[in-house]
């Protein structure tokens, strides 16, 4: 298993080990059904086991990989029930938010907006930079509403779509950063109307939309 290193320098070792085992799913290099071995991947990164353990854990919470043997884990499998149901999740918090967020202030529905083109300006020439694109557009509209349990609820969420082949296949896409925009720029335009109806209704066609792309 070879997986592209990431520098340690400016972060904690625990936050570098994570950030180097989330590429490596987003990059397809481990899908579900593959080993985890904690040595092994201390080795890899030059590191101790302690980081190691630390992110591998923090995996676990979120779900994207599971116990197997002594010191291992092996990433998730999911089925197409599982997927549903994190869909189903997404509609509850997502469809609430963006509900809420419509009933905001112009000013704070304003300033909803310019994140949102703040953050078309940011590549995606990758599948990680695809996927942090994907998640953090749905994430500031989340977190608006100033609800540590519902961007915790949110994280998790999203972070069990890793090991999804979608981000990589988006990149076949010549506009992506077009199609990126076709299809979020409704939902902050149904925001900045006030309407709070058809923001929650655009939010949900978004969502049927993005459970379409998993093949499975």
């Amino acid at each position: 298993m070879a997986i592209q290193k990431t520098s340690l320098s400016r972060e904690t070792l625990g936050e570098a080990a994570y950030r180097y085992l989330f590429q490596g799913f987003l990059n397809k290099e481990l899908v579900p059904g593959t080993r985890l071995l904690m040595d092994e991947l201390a080795e890899q990164m030059g590191i101790s086991r302690t980081p190691v353990r630390e992110a591998l854990q923090r995996l676990e919470r979120e779900g994207v990989i599971e116990p197997h043997g002594g010191r291992g884990y092996v990433v998730c499998e999911t089925t197409t029930d599982e997927l549903d149901h994190r869909y189903e999740a997404r509609e509850a918090i997502e469809g609430y938010a963006v509900r809420r967020a419509a009933t905001f202030e112009a000013e704070a529905r304003a300033q909803l907006v310019a994140e949102y083109e703040t953050l078309l300006t940011r590549p995606q020439t990758t599948a990680e930079e695809v996927f942090l694109a994907n998640r953090d557009v749905h994430r500031m509209i989340v977190r608006a509403l100033d609800n540590t349990y519902l961007v915790e609820s949110f994280d998790l969420l999203w972070n069990r779509v890793l090991t999804s082949d979608i981000w990589a296949r988006m990149l076949d896409n010549d506009d992506v950063v077009g199609s990126f925009d076709r299809e979020h720029r409704p939902l902050f335009d149904a925001i900045a109307s006030g309407d709070a109806d058809h923001a929650h209704k655009i939010m949900l066609t978004h969502i049927h939309s993005g459970r379409s792309l998993h093949q499975i």
